[in-house]
């Protein structure tokens, strides 16, 4: 799988936060407490990179905890174990490191974070889902092609457990002022999220709603909500990232266009400098949950 900086997702945490569905993670939360009566709840992150998932839920879960936090990257899996004890630590709570394995106590709550190693590509079959009460992901079902998602949604039928999956993209991204070469740049990044990740080649906008329907057939109820960034004037660094990224990537699937492209580029950063520019980028989250067990 193509990898992400631990940089880029520190930069981009801050807009997930934001953006994420309040309504669908306690709904979550409510399914996670159904199958744990003894309120220590478990959960399994797929492609977790660097934690920003447990950062954001953890809070809202609120009852002791256990996280297996599953990535290919081992860079990742070690930037992650730093940011939480930071993350931690700014927020007054006691953070040990047993063995690779981070406790973390707020009040008389205790949350345990347990990073693995794992090619999802090659071993989801291998994931041990009666050992959790529920899944997790974010910005990742986008990454992937069809035939992986068929694979999750069987694992997940077959155990009967709850996915939220939060971030995924869905293909509307709105620059502020408009310009007449934004349809040619985004045109391009679409063709983009279409190349293989490593899992196939990946289904991109429409991962979200594919993955909703087939689990729907399968007695889900499902649920989806926007989860747009909102990126405003003030965050200048970010929307020159993210022009930046939308260059390169157009350039890249035609070359021919580039005079085009940075044309457009110079636009943007120069409207960004001038405080002028923003952008929103659309967002699904998903939140599934299996049938009641008669």
């Amino acid at each position: 799988m193509t990898g992400f900086s631990a940089d880029w997702l520190r930069q981009r945490e801050p807009f997930d936060l934001a953006a994420r569905s309040q309504t669908l993670a306690l709904q979550f939360r409510a399914a996670l407490v159904q199958r744990a009566p003894d309120a220590n709840l478990r959960v399994i992150d797929l492609a977790c990179g660097s934690g920003a998932n447990f950062r954001a839920l953890a809070p809202l879960l609120q009852a002791d905890q256990e996280w297996l936090m599953l990535d290919h990257d081992p860079l990742l899996l070690a930037a992650q174990r730093a940011e939480i004890a930071r993350w931690a630590a700014r927020q007054g709570w006691a953070c040990q490191d047993h063995a690779g394995t981070l406790s973390i106590h707020v009040g008389p709550t205790r949350w345990l974070v347990r990073g693995q190693q794992l090619d999802l590509a090659r071993d989801l079959e291998a994931l041990d889902l009666a050992s959790c009460d529920g899944l997790v992901t974010t910005a990742f079902l986008d990454l992937v092609s069809t035939s992986w998602l068929d694979r999750l949604s069987t694992l997940l039928t077959r155990t009967r457990r709850p996915l939220l999956a939060t971030l995924s993209v869905d293909g509307r991204r709105t620059w502020s002022p408009d310009r007449p070469t934004d349809q040619l740049v985004a045109d391009a990044f679409l063709s983009h999220q279409g190349s293989d990740k490593g899992f196939g080649p990946s289904l991109g906008i429409g991962a979200a709603d594919y993955l909703a329907d087939s689990l729907a057939m399968a007695s889900y109820q499902v649920s989806t909500q926007a989860s747009d960034w909102a990126i405003g004037p003030e965050h200048r660094e970010m929307l020159v990232t993210m022009a930046q990224e939308a260059a390169a990537v157009a350039i890249e699937a035609n070359p021919a266009n580039a005079p085009a492209v940075s044309d457009w580029l110079a636009q943007r950063l120069a409207s960004a400098q001038q405080g002028l520019l923003s952008l929103e980028v659309g967002h699904l989250d998903l939140l599934a949950v299996p049938p009641t067990e008669n």
